[in-house]
C-alpha cells in the first residue's frame, strides 16, 4: 500500500470518529446471561456483542465483584469482560456501565447463589439403565411450537431427514412410561437451538446455532429445567448431550466471527478423515493428525479451535452454566476424540472440580479396546496424557455383541467374541463405568441388525443388562422397532407420540395392535425388557459385583456376577441346538447352591450334575441355598 493510500485511510478514519461516538450504545448479547457465587474458579468471562461495542469502555462498581480484565479482539463488535467474583460477594444485580462519548448504557448482570439441592447433579453409574431418545422423534407434546415464525425449518413427517415435531413436553408427558419400563436415567440428543436450513436435516441437534438456548421447536430453557425437576421427582436422572467439536454454519457467532482463529478454516483442512486413532498413534504424521482434529466433521458444521483461550473458556462456561441452571446429572460428550485432547482434559477437570458427584461419558467411537481405553482417566499412556474422563462408550463390546450373534461358532467367533473382548478389560481403569449398548441413534436398529430374530434379541438384551458396565438402550428397542441405512431411517418416530398416530405403543393395547400389524412379538419384548430392567434396579450384585466368565463351548457363554451376598449365573446359548452343560465346570461358584430362580421364565431351576439349555435361550439364575 502506498503512503498516499495510508494517509487517505487515516483521514477517512478521523472523519468517522465523531460520527462513531455519536452513536448510542447497543448490546445484542451477553453470554453467559448470568452467573453464580460459590464456584471454585472465581472468574467468569462475559462475551459482549453489539455494533462496534469495543469503542465503549466498560466499568464495574459492585461490592465483592471486580472487572479483572477487558479483552479486545479483531472484530470490533466483540469485547470480553472477565469478572472476578470474590469470596464475600453477595448474590444480586451487578451494574456494568458502558460509556462512549456522551452516551452510556447500563447492563444489569445477575449473580445468583448456587443451588444446594442434593437431588441435582447426581451423576450416573452401573446401577442405572439409560434410555436414549431423540426428542424430535419421540413424542409431540405441544403442536403449537411445531412451526416457529422466522425459523428456517418446519415439520414434515413424511421426510425422514426433516423435523417431525417431537419436543420436551412430549418426553415429559411420557416419563411414567420410562419409569414403568425400568429405566433410571434419560439421555436425549441435543436440545440446543439448531436453526439450520431444511436441507441440512438438523433435527438431530448436533449443529448448534445458539448454545445458550433450547430450540424453540423443542420448548424453552425453563421447560427444560422443569423436565429435569420432574424427572428427579420420579427418581429418574437426566443426561445432557453436548458437542464441543463443532457448531452449525448458521450459528450466530459464525456469521460474525470474533477472531479469525475461532474456527479452523475449511479451505485449509477440508473435512476430517475420521481416523481418530491418529490422536494416540505414536507414528502418526502431522498431516493426518491435523486432518483429524482440524478438519470439519461435515461441511455444515464449522470446527471450533479450542486452542483459542476465549473459545475454550466460552465452551467450559457454557457447560457449567447448563449444569447449574438445569440440575442435570451427567453429560454425554459427542465426538470426544475430535477436539484437541488437551482442551478436553481441561474441560472434564473443570466440570468435575465444580460438580464432584457428576459423571461424563465421552463418545469414543474407536475400533478396539486399547484405543477406547486410552480416553478413560488413569490410562497409563506412553505420551503422558491424562483425560480425567470417567466413562467411555464401549463400541468394541457393541461390535463383539452383534458379531457374536450373527456368525458361526468358532475358536474366536460366535459368543467367543464377548469372552475375548471382556478379557481385555485390564486395559480400562474402570470398565464398570463403560457405557454399553445394543444400539444408538447412529447405528442400525438392533432388531434389524439381528435379522429380526426375537431369540437373538433376547440374548443381546440379557447380556447388556447383566454384564459389567452402564447399560444404555435406544428408544423403541422395547417394541422391536426396525430401521437401518440412512440416518433418518434409524430414527423413526415412536408410534403413539403424535395425536394422529393410529397406534399408541405407549399403551398395552397399542402394543397389541403393533404386534398384529408387524407380526413381531412386541408385547413379549416389552414385557421381557420390563421384567429384567426392573429386577436389575435392586441388584447390587449386577451393579458392582465381580464378573467371572468361562470359556465358551458349543457357542454357549456362561458368566457369573457375584459378591459376598449373592451369586447370579447367566447362560447365553447362541447355538441352534439344546446344550447340556456340565455343572462341575462351574463348581467354584455354584457349590452349595442346589437350585436357583430363573428370572426370565420365573421358574425354579435344579442345579444338579447337568443343566439343559434350549436353543438360542438366555437364562438369568439367582442361585439359592
Amino acid at each position: 500500500m502506498s503512503t498516499k493510500s495510508i494517509l487517505s485511510a487515516i483521514f477517512v478514519l478521523l472523519l468517522a470518529i465523531p460520527e462513531l461516538f455519536a452513536q448510542p450504545i447497543s448490546i445484542e448479547r451477553v453470554e453467559p446471561e448470568n452467573w453464580w457465587t460459590g464456584f471454585n474458579h472465581p472468574e467468569v468471562q462475559l462475551l459482549v456483542y453489539g455494533d462496534d461495542i469495543q469503542s465503549a469502555k466498560a466499568t464495574v462498581d459492585h461490592p465483592g465483584i471486580t472487572l479483572a480484565r477487558t479483552t479486545l479482539v479483531t472484530n470490533p463488535n466483540y469485547q470480553f469482560l472477565t469478572l472476578r467474583i470474590h469470596d464475600k460477594a453477595e448474590p444480586g444485580t451487578v451494574e456494568i456501565e458502558f460509556e462512549r462519548g456522551d452516551y452510556s448504557y447500563t447492563h444489569h448482570y445477575e449473580i445468583k447463589e448456587r443451588s444446594s439441592d442434593p437431588n441435582r447433579n447426581q451423576g450416573f453409574d452401573s446401577s442405572d439403565v439409560i434410555y436414549l431418545l431423540m426428542p424430535d422423534r419421540f413424542a409431540n407434546g405441544n403442536p403449537d411450537i411445531d412451526e416457529i415464525p422466522g425459523m428456517l425449518e418446519g415439520v414434515d413427517r413424511d421426510n425422514p431427514n426433516a423435523r417431525h415435531g417431537g419436543d420436551i413436553r412430549g418426553v415429559m408427558n411420557n416419563l411414567q412410561y420410562l419409569k414403568d419400563l425400568g429405566m433410571t436415567a434419560v439421555w436425549f440428543t441435543p436440545t440446543f437451538e439448531n436453526d439450520m436450513p431444511s436441507e441440512y436435516g438438523a433435527y438431530h441437534g448436533y449443529a448448534a446455532t445458539d448454545m445458550y438456548r433450547v430450540d424453540r421447536r423443542f420448548g424453552t430453557n425453563e421447560e427444560y429445567a422443569e423436565f429435569v425437576q420432574k424427572a428427579h421427582d420420579m427418581d429418574l436422572k437426566v443426561i445432557m448431550d453436548m458437542i464441543h467439536n463443532h457448531v452449525g454454519t448458521h450459528h450466530w457467532f459464525i456469521k460474525d466471527l470474533p477472531t479469525e482463529d475461532w474456527v479452523h478454516p475449511i479451505e485449509e483442512y477440508g473435512t476430517t478423515n475420521f481416523r481418530t486413532s491418529t490422536v494416540m498413534d505414536p507414528y502418526a504424521s502431522e498431516y493426518d493428525y491435523s486432518a483429524t482434529v482440524q478438519g470439519w466433521f461435515v461441511v455444515d458444521m464449522p470446527d471450533l479451535d479450542q486452542r483459542n483461550e476465549l473459545v475454550a473458556t466460552y465452551l467450559i462456561q457454557n457447560t457449567l452454566w447448563w449444569i447449574e441452571f438445569s440440575g442435570i446429572d451427567g453429560i454425554r460428550m459427542d465426538t470426544y476424540p475430535y477436539p484437541y485432547k488437551g482442551y478436553m482434559a481441561e474441560w472434564v477437570w473443570r466440570v468435575l472440580d465444580e460438580f464432584p458427584n457428576f459423571n461424563i461419558v465421552g463418545e469414543a467411537w474407536m475400533p478396539n479396546t486399547p484405543t477406547t481405553a486410552y480416553w478413560q482417566t488413569g490410562f497409563p499412556s506412553p505420551d503422558g496424557y491424562e483425560s480425567y474422563l470417567p466413562s467411555v462408550t464401549d463400541f468394541p463390546l457393541y461390535g463383539a455383541l452383534t458379531a457374536a450373534l450373527n456368525e458361526e461358532d468358532g475358536w474366536d467367533t460366535g459368543v467367543s467374541r464377548l469372552y475375548e473382548t471382556l478379557g481385555q478389560d485390564f486395559l480400562y481403569t474402570d470398565p464398570f463405568l463403560n457405557v454399553i449398548f445394543p444400539g444408538n441413534h447412529d447405528l442400525d436398529r438392533i432388531f434389524t441388525v439381528l435379522g429380526e430374530d426375537y431369540d437373538k434379541y433376547k440374548l443381546a438384551l440379557t447380556f447388556i443388562l447383566t454384564t459389567r458396565g452402564i447399560p444404555q438402550l435406544y428408544y423403541g428397542d422395547e417394541i422391536l422397532m426396525t430401521g437401518g441405512g440412512p440416518d433418518g431411517l434409524k430414527r423413526k418416530d415412536f408410534p403413539g407420540g403424535w395425536q394422529e398416530d393410529p397406534i399408541n405403543a405407549f399403551t398395552h393395547e397399542g402394543r397389541v395392535q403393533l404386534a398384529e400389524e408387524t407380526g413381531f412379538p412386541v408385547v413379549e419384548a416389552h414385557d421381557f425388557l420390563t421384567r429384567i430392567a426392573n429386577w436389575r434396579q435392586d441388584k447390587e450384585v449386577i451393579h458392582n459385583g465381580m464378573l467371572t466368565h468361562f470359556i465358551p463351548q458349543n457357542n454357549v457363554y456362561v458368566y457369573f456376577r457375584h459378591d459376598d451376598d449373592e451369586t447370579i449365573m447367566v447362560v447365553l446359548n447362541a447355538s441352534d441346538e439344546t446344550q447340556t452343560l456340565d455343572m462341575d465346570r462351574f463348581s467354584e461358584l455354584t457349590e452349595g447352591y442346589p437350585s436357583g430362580f430363573e428370572i426370565i421364565s420365573e421358574e425354579v431351576v435344579r442345579l444338579t450334575d447337568t443343566l439343559e439349555v434350549a436353543p438360542r435361550r438366555a437364562m438369568i439364575i439367582e442361585l439359592a441355598e
